[in-house]
């Protein structure tokens, strides 16, 4: 284990080391313009999303938005049918979770997956209606819609199925998502400073029973292989975004472990603070301005790569299998 964290450090100390050496070369190359005697600070140019390089022409306006609606109901309903089990019940289930806790449904990593789940659907569809010719806080206020449908078709699809119930607290933290995504949407100030991000590694007990088109495929309930990450982008920070720091994330770090998983001995939930690598604006400044580079730049500001640096970590509970209701 200790070995593992002194990887973790000295790879990243060689990246800084790098970093800074590609920082000097690129100040040294660069012949300095003398600067007037008041200067504005232009910040770092991030994509704040997609829209920023791909748009669509107004003749394909309607059959990207069609898309649009037919895409996510769709999706919704298939992947419900294959891996939740929706309408193998006639009858409508309330069944409330507990939200919180070392008893909680799969250590709460199930309800923060409903609350990214649904800021990334708020958010695609944000990019379409803004791509397609909306101006800003319209298309915020269409994507926040439609994700709420979206997220409303999967909670009352549970209700109707054998294997779960509608549970009250999926629509909270589904609803605290969109919000999220509204405020990143509507604010590309905030958007270049922060971001909210999963991580996924297959567990070993996912690889071992992996079936294709069955729930031992569902890698969206594949709990004990995620984390869920509140990260501040250093290199979105006024005058920081200057340095090498720029690419430096800060994480905050939720994850729980065992839950419905034997390769564990405990039931474990834990919060972290860790240094990860803002591989968004890595790729923003290796790839030349178009399609790829906001692509990248765009996926790794919703996908955490894993095996970041944490750097100081707090056991919020640990319980026995056997002691664990599930």
């Amino acid at each position: 284990m200790k070995n593992n964290m002194y990887i973790k450090y000295i790879v990243t100390i060689i990246i800084l080391c790098m970093s800074s050496t590609v920082y000097a070369q690129a100040e040294k190359e660069e012949p300095r313009k003398e600067e007037s005697a008041v200067t504005e600070y232009q910040p770092v140019k991030l994509p704040v999303n997609m829209y920023d390089t791909f748009t669509f022409d107004e003749s394909n306006r309607t059959p990207v938005r069609v898309g649009l609606y037919i895409m996510g109901p769709a999706f919704v309903t298939v992947w419900g049918l294959v891996e939740w089990g929706y309408f193998s019940r006639y009858e409508f289930k309330m069944d409330p979770s507990d939200p919180w806790g070392a008893r909680a449904l799969d250590g709460t990593q199930d309800k923060f997956g409903h609350a990214f789940g649904a800021y990334l659907t708020k958010r695609m569809a944000s990019f379409v209606y803004r791509s397609t010719g909306d101006s800003r806080l319209r298309a915020n206020l269409r994507g926040a819609v439609y994700s709420e449908l979206v997220t409303l078709l999967l909670e009352v699809g549970d209700g109707y199925s054998t294997k779960y119930g509608f549970d009250p607290w999926d629509v909270v933290y589904n609803n605290a998502g969109i919000l999220f995504g509204f405020m990143l949407d509507q604010f590309p100030v905030l958007d270049r400073m922060f971001a909210f991000q999963i991580e996924w590694v297959p567990t070993k007990t996912f690889r071992k029973d992996f079936k294709s088109l069955s729930e031992k495929s569902d890698i969206t309930t594949d709990y004990s292989g995620q984390k869920i990450l509140f990260v501040t982008k250093l290199g979105g920070i006024p005058y920081v975004s200057r340095t090498p720091l720029r690419y430096v994330n800060v994480d905050l770090g939720y994850f729980s472990r065992g839950y419905a998983n034997n390769e564990f001995s405990h039931d474990t939930r834990d919060v972290y603070v860790g240094l990860s690598v803002n591989f968004s604006i890595a790729f923003g400044d290796l790839l030349p301005v178009g399609y790829a580079s906001s692509t990248a730049q765009t996926v790794f500001n919703y996908i955490h790569v894993p095996y970041d640096l944490e750097v100081k970590k707090w056991r919020l509970s640990s319980v026995d299998h056997r002691d664990q209701v599930h």
